[in-house]
């Protein structure tokens, strides 16, 4: 027997929210052109709500638990900052902000350098190639990588206030997939992979970007690059 259950719409939720805040957007509108009340006194306060409309839309993305989890803190973030501007709080969000900045970026570090995967040193022998592994992390600096000698098969990069140049057009790929963690904050990464190369974006960016600006070519795919990682206020270009 057919199932004729009506399916709900996957963007019911977010043309929902989006909806209520153009209503009442409206809703503030009239009011300041009637005289009711201050339109630019209402924006001042009322202009959190936008992190908590934010959130709750990642919030709603079931399938994606990272933006699940940043939903959270953009809900928080507006509420709290919210609760600050009608005084209900004394403590102000921003005097806090930067230093609990530094804590998670701090804490991110540690946690990967405890729980990241250890690099694998082989064993070299004459006339034996080996895979190549590559790991860079910058601070208020400049590299720029190209491993040649060896097949590729990962990276990870890290950027703290600096910048990252991985030139792999001339790489060959161990396997058909290879996997770039990255975590960026303040920094930038430009990233070059071959014509033949696909690439498969799992970036989370929080006041970021993640570019894609490869061109297109006739070259078919053979490989499929990942890049995964956490993106703060940084970007980062792919660019064959």
């Amino acid at each position: 027997m057919k199932d004729e259950t009506p399916r709900r719409d996957p963007l019911f939720s977010m043309r929902l929210l989006v909806g209520l805040w153009i209503i009442a957007l409206g809703a503030i509108f009239l009011a300041g052109n009637l005289g009711w009340i201050d339109t630019r006194q209402a924006f001042r306060l009322f202009w959190p709500l936008i992190f908590v409309l934010v959130g709750s839309s990642m919030v709603m993305q079931k399938t994606n638990k990272r933006s699940n989890r940043w939903g959270w803190v953009f809900i928080g973030v507006g509420i709290w900052v919210f609760a600050d501007k009608i005084g209900w709080v004394d403590l102000n969000f921003w005097q806090l902000a930067f230093p609990l900045a530094l804590l998670a970026l701090g804490s991110t570090l540690v946690w990967r350098a405890f729980h990241g995967k250890p690099a694998e040193i082989p064993d070299l022998h004459p006339g034996e190639e080996h895979s190549e592994f590559v790991r860079s992390f910058a601070v208020m600096s400049g590299t720029e990588l190209r491993p040649v000698s060896r097949p590729f098969r990962g990276a990870d990069l890290s950027a703290v206030m600096a910048g990252i140049k991985l030139d792999l057009t001339d790489a060959r790929m161990e396997g058909d997939t290879a996997t770039i963690e990255v975590f960026a904050f303040w920094g930038g990464m430009e990233i070059y992979v071959p014509p033949d190369w696909t690439v498969t974006s799992k970036v989370a960016t929080l006041m970021g970007g993640f570019v894609d600006k490869r061109r297109p070519t006739s070259t078919v795919p053979t490989k499929n690059l990942v890049i995964t990682g956490f993106v703060v206020m940084s970007g980062i270009e792919v660019k064959n």
